[in-house]
């Protein structure tokens, strides 16, 4: 079969391997839909911790059931459509039993990382935990969102809704955009967007939001309709820069949600007076849980939410390369690869 390794930093080949085989409790899915995404942007660019180099990567994908291992359930053993995320809880460690699933301490031990390719070996925790029978009117793309919008699904599920009237959502790449769509899921309060590159503001204004900054042509504070901050602001640049803005942004007893992750070992120093004498809240967020899949799984089969246009392109495997670096210079936002177009 092929499939595309990350063999270092800024560069990938397409080889041909050997097709998996299931273990016990395992199944192969053959790959119909995988996703570029900000992760895969982070490992093209500088490496990342789950995704060893030489090797394969990619992790959000849809497909259909190829094989499957002894002790898997009848449910999943035909060949039928399915979609999942990539990797499960153990159920057994210190913060699995305090239900912080998405922490788990042996989160990397069993994951399904190498969605760029034909078919695809799922470990048996995650197929017990998340892997999931496709609705038939859930198309192989739409399938391949289910994990990023389960990590967004966890966020807005981190986040106090009372007494919230006005979200800043800092950002708009693919996860900054779908942030603009699914929080009127959870609260009525009035969304501001603020991001640069023309198509991703575009992108904005069809959303339910109020207003639309663009960051290159006035700062935050400096924008129409600023008022004096924010009741919660949702960061999702993923740089310090934005980790500054959206602090600067809140409001006296607001909220701040870290969701662009930087670096180990990043740090920037934060005023104490606006923590302690403004008891403003700030939190990180990272990963999700099966619950939260669950639910991402039903926004998603509500053709209501709309993702498609957040694609830039579907392209073949040999085109992953080219897709990561026009996701690095903003010409795109997120690609959908099919292993088996020429």
């Amino acid at each position: 079969m092929q499939a595309a390794h990350l063999i270092e930093p800024g560069r990938v080949e397409v080889r041909t391997v050997e097709e998996p085989i299931p273990g016990p409790g395992e199944v192969v899915v053959r790959v119909e839909r995988a996703l570029t995404c900000g992760t895969d942007l982070k490992a093209f660019r500088r490496g990342h911790p789950f995704i060893p180099m030489p090797g394969p990567f990619g992790h959000q994908y849809s497909g259909t059931i190829a094989s499957a291992g002894v002790d898997v359930p009848k449910s999943l053993r035909d060949p039928i459509p399915i979609w999942g995320v990539h990797s499960a809880p153990c159920g057994e460690c210190l913060l699995c039993q305090k239900q912080r699933w998405n922490l788990c301490l042996r989160l990397g031990e069993e994951m399904a990382i190498g969605a760029f390719t034909q078919f695809l070996r799922i470990p048996a925790r995650v197929v017990k935990h998340s892997l999931l029978p496709r609705p038939p009117l859930v198309v192989a793309e739409r399938a391949a969102f289910l994990e990023p919008v389960s990590c967004v699904v966890h966020a807005l599920e981190l986040i106090d809704w009372r007494g919230v009237d006005r979200i800043l959502v800092l950002g708009l790449g693919a996860m900054g955009l779908l942030f603009t769509r699914l929080i009127p899921r959870y609260t009525n309060a009035s969304i501001v967007a603020a991001g640069r590159n023309d198509r991703r503001l575009e992108l904005a204004r069809r959303d339910q939001v109020d207003r639309v900054i663009d960051i290159d042509v006035a700062p935050i504070a400096e924008s129409e309709g600023h008022i004096d901050g924010y009741d919660c602001v949702i960061e999702c640049t993923g740089k310090d820069a934005g980790w500054r803005t959206a602090c600067d942004a809140v409001r006296p007893g607001g909220q701040v949600l870290f969701f662009g992750g930087l670096p180990k070992g990043t740090t920037f120093a934060i005023d104490t007076y606006r923590l302690h004498y403004e008891e403003t809240c700030m939190r990180g967020c990272f990963h999700f849980s099966p619950l939260d899949v669950s639910r991402a799984a039903e926004h998603l089969t509500d053709p209501a939410l709309v993702i498609d246009d957040l694609l830039s392109g579907r392209v073949p495997l040999d085109g992953l390369e080219k897709a990561l670096l026009d996701m690095e210079s903003g010409r795109g936002i997120k690609y959908a690869i099919d292993p088996w177009q020429q």
